[in-house]
């Protein structure tokens, strides 16, 4: 059986997907990958029969005219929309049974799912949140003449995801949430295949927990909640941030483990997280894990066992925060119990033979 995998991502959770289903889909069948990007990716040739690199520098537009940077943004998208229409040209060549097509950082659901005739798979990581997130959508806020722009702007992105994503013969998401979240915004039908977690490189190592507390995320996406707690920390309780984004450099996974295991406890304070790879990634490593109790993180987390879930409130928090530093036998239960949780249930391998069941399932 012959696949492509497309995507359109920046490192992160997401891209990790991309990378893992390419990797161990490629040991059992042939996977080609296409992807567009500012830069080659070198990873890609380990993790495919073939790699095809697409380049797309999308114009950076600096000013105050909302009208000139509405033009300009259109301009991009109309450039994007032709380069995909290539990439489906060039795919649609090779004749592949299936095509397993990601997100777009752009414009959530790609331009590509509307040029393809093939059998088409959509992996929907969640539903374009400035549009269908009732927190990303408020404008009120907003200074009028980029009130303008925005309510433009976001009118042509919704049309432009909707129409993409129905364009999709299958959608899959990564949790219950997801699922849930997509159907109520689309009105499609969604298919659950959950993500995993290498326990071979991601596991517990012999290192002194130099780190109380650990956040691993967006600065702007539930920091604020662990932040709220710092006066209260004094030199008491040693907390580490490691913001992921534009705002600092990624760490390696090297890094990112030798991190997980220094740590005693991770906070997991996304809003409507859809699904949520780092706790999995610390349960792995064995570091019980505070989550709170929205979006993706009740589907892995198992409250009191493997950690907590939380409602979003500093002050609980902060006691479930000490509840697990102060308590040492209660830290190395809910490490020990984190790991075989995670082993048991969450592994790539599983993930992906659920997602060939999925396609045979489909096939039929």
């Amino acid at each position: 059986m012959k696949i492509a995998i497309f995507h359109e991502l920046d490192f992160g959770g997401a891209r990790r997907t991309v990378e893992e289903f390419a990797k161990r889909l490629n040991k059992i069948l042939d996977v080609d990958l296409y992807y567009v990007d500012n830069k080659e990716d070198k990873n890609a040739k380990k993790i495919s029969r073939r790699d095809f690199f697409y380049p797309f520098y999308p114009k950076t537009w600096k000013g105050n005219n909302w009208k000139t940077r509405l033009y300009k943004d259109t301009l991009e998208l109309y450039r994007l929309y032709n380069l995909h229409k290539k990439i489906a040209k060039d795919i649609e060549s090779k004749e592949y049974d299936y095509i397993f097509v990601h997100p777009s950082k752009f414009t959530q659901a790609p331009f590509l799912l509307r040029f393809l005739k093939n059998k088409c798979i959509y992996f929907c990581q969640e539903p374009l949140r400035i549009i269908y997130d009732k927190n990303l959508s408020d404008l009120s806020f907003v200074r009028f003449h980029k009130k303008l722009y925005e309510f433009i702007i976001r009118k042509i992105r919704k049309r432009i995801d909707l129409k993409n994503l129905n364009s999709a013969k299958m959608i899959l998401a990564n949790s219950k949430f997801s699922k849930e979240s997509i159907e109520k915004a689309y009105g499609k039908k969604v298919v659950i295949c959950y993500l995993g977690v290498d326990t071979n490189l991601f596991k517990p190592l012999n290192l002194n927990k130099t780190i109380d507390v650990l956040f691993i995320g967006n600065k702007d996406n539930g920091y604020d909640l662990l932040d709220k707690l710092s006066k209260h920390f004094n030199n008491c309780i040693k907390a580490r941030a490691v913001f992921r984004g534009n705002s600092r450099v990624s760490h390696t996974d090297e890094e990112l483990i030798e991190i997980y295991n220094k740590s005693k406890v991770l906070v997991a304070l996304n809003r409507n997280e859809p699904f949520g790879l780092i706790p999995l990634e610390a349960m792995a490593c064995g570091v019980p894990v505070i989550a709170v109790g929205e979006g993706g993180y009740s589907e892995s987390v198992v409250n009191d066992k493997t950690g907590f879930l939380i409602p979003r409130n500093p002050s609980k928090l902060y006691e479930k925060i000490n509840e697990i530093i102060s308590n040492e036998k209660l830290r190395k239960e809910m490490s020990k119990n984190a790991r075989d949780h995670v082993v048991k249930n969450w592994s790539w391998d599983k993930s992906i033979k659920n997602f060939l069941e999925i396609i045979k399932y489909e096939k039929r």
